[in-house]
């Protein structure tokens, strides 16, 4: 039994435990990377895929494989990037997990129009400028890729080359798979193709290696449109520059629409060539930044509606404001809040969702709109520092003496007072009717040990780093 054998077999006998969902969410990409002796190693297309199931489906996953292989008795998880590029055709989905059918074709819809032995990367039709959510930072890229749809393919090109740049996860592949799917439906006649870097590097390479470099020129010098994603992966591949420089030539000098997307803009890619950096920025050069507040709450409420999640005005603020980095973030929370509440039943909120995000990046401090921290009534404070110190919130609330039950408290004091602002006869009123000299006391005390003793200086700054606190 193969690899891939033994995963599907696993996969079978997991069908009553987990459901479609969450096999597309976190298990259509994993594979198996090696089988060593008693020992199992499954390949995760993404650090949080990673670590989603080794949190949560470690057991389940390993006891399956047992079944399985009976001598497997330790599993492992590493990432390997590679996957979360590879399509997934439907002969690599289980039956169980399989779609319960393909949806119908509309009537005069067209199809992706490939002349036979021209390869591309398959768009996804969930790629277009309409659901591109538009704001004031993109609004310019955004009205580019309308104008290069607008252009027949018979016309004089406005933009050409079109050059996209900017960081990861900000929407150039959507810009860029959006144009394509677009141009087909409008001009179902014309040959677009919309292509990955390394896809294109591999079939230079292939083709040098049969021999039939020939045949690759002409399969790319036919189409009427030739969309290249991510080239800053060919610095210091000379041969793929080399070919890119010419097949770049042919299709300009015959009015070819081309649209390049990368991280920086030609004149800042390292490695690449000076008379292929001077070609691509030719035509327009469009930078794509990170939106700002306002447009990523838009997009957080636009994906959750595609999936189907009802999620509290708070927490939109909350998501939307804590997305900084890239929007491939806001993706991977919906995926975790729509596996949670199916797996678990649990319902977002501010809570959750920061707990969330300490969980993908432990150093990011959160931001609420409007306040200061994560918490925002004694309850809240109650919970974060019972689920801390593993105790029973009823003994926060309790008259115990135990260090173990008072040493909490008074934290939980303190940080209703230098949290919420909270006055000592109301942290007092809150914490059972105790006279607000006792909690006075108690809150006195915590600093001073704070100063002191390094571990409750810790205990503090990690739960004030639980509540959102710098």
């Amino acid at each position: 039994m193969d690899k891939t054998q033994v995963w599907d077999a696993a996969l079978n006998q997991m069908s009553g435990k987990i459901s479609r969902m969450e096999f597309h969410t976190w298990f259509k990409k994993i594979r198996v990377s090696e089988i060593s002796g008693t020992a199992i190693v499954l390949a995760c297309p993404t650090e949080m895929n990673k670590n989603w199931l080794e949190s949560k489906y470690h057991g389940v996953i390993l006891s399956n494989l047992k079944s399985v292989l009976p001598e497997i008795d330790r599993l492992y998880f590493r990432v390997e990037l590679g996957l979360a590029d590879t399509p997934v055709g439907k002969k690599d989905t289980p039956a169980v997990f399989a779609e319960p059918k393909a949806p119908r074709k509309l009537p005069n819809s067209p199809d992706a129009r490939i002349e036979p032995g021209l390869e591309t990367r398959i768009t996804q039709p969930k790629f277009t400028l309409k659901n591109f959510i538009v704001g004031e930072e993109n609004r310019f890229v955004h009205a580019a890729c309308k104008s290069i749809v607008d252009t027949k393919p018979t016309e004089k090109k406005k933009y050409n080359p079109f050059f996209i740049y900017g960081g990861c996860g900000l929407g150039k592949t959507h810009l860029l798979q959006g144009i394509a799917n677009e141009l087909r439906g409008k001009y179902p006649n014309a040959k677009i193709l919309y292509i990955t870097s390394e896809r294109f590097m591999n079939e230079i390479i292939d083709a040098i290696k049969n021999r039939k470099a020939d045949e690759l020129r002409k399969k790319y010098r036919r189409v009427d449109a030739f969309l290249l994603d991510d080239v800053q992966f060919f610095e210091g591949k000379e041969k793929t520059q080399e070919e890119l420089f010419n097949t770049f030539n042919d299709l300009f000098e015959f009015n070819k629409q081309i649209v390049f997307s990368a991280d920086r803009p030609p004149s800042e890619l390292t490695g690449i060539s000076d008379r292929l950096k001077s070609r691509m920025g030719w035509g327009l050069l469009a930078d794509l930044q990170m939106p700002k507040f306002e447009t990523r709450l838009a997009i957080v409420q636009a994906k959750a509606q595609e999936r189907q999640l009802i999620l509290p005005p708070d927490v939109q603020d909350f998501i939307a404001t804590n997305v900084r980095n890239n929007l491939r973030e806001v993706e991977n929370i919906l995926n975790q809040i729509a596996a949670e509440g199916d797996i678990s039943g649990i319902s977002p909120t501010v809570q959750t969702m920061g707990k969330m995000l300490r969980k993908i990046n432990p150093d990011r401090s959160m931001e609420i709109t409007g306040m200061g921290s994560l918490a925002r009534s004694t309850d809240e404070v109650i919970t974060i520092v019972s689920e801390y110190f593993q105790i029973p919130a009823t003994e926060l609330l309790g008259i115990s003496r135990k260090k173990e039950i008072v040493f909490p408290r008074q934290i939980a004091w303190l940080l209703c007072k230098d949290v919420l602002k909270m006055s000592y006869e109301a942290i007092g009123a809150d914490f059972g009717g105790k006279n607000h000299t006792t909690i006075m006391h108690g809150v006195r005390k915590i600093k001073d040990l704070a100063r002191k003793d390094s571990p409750t200086a810790r205990h503090i700054h990690a739960l004030k780093k639980d509540l959102g606190i710098k």
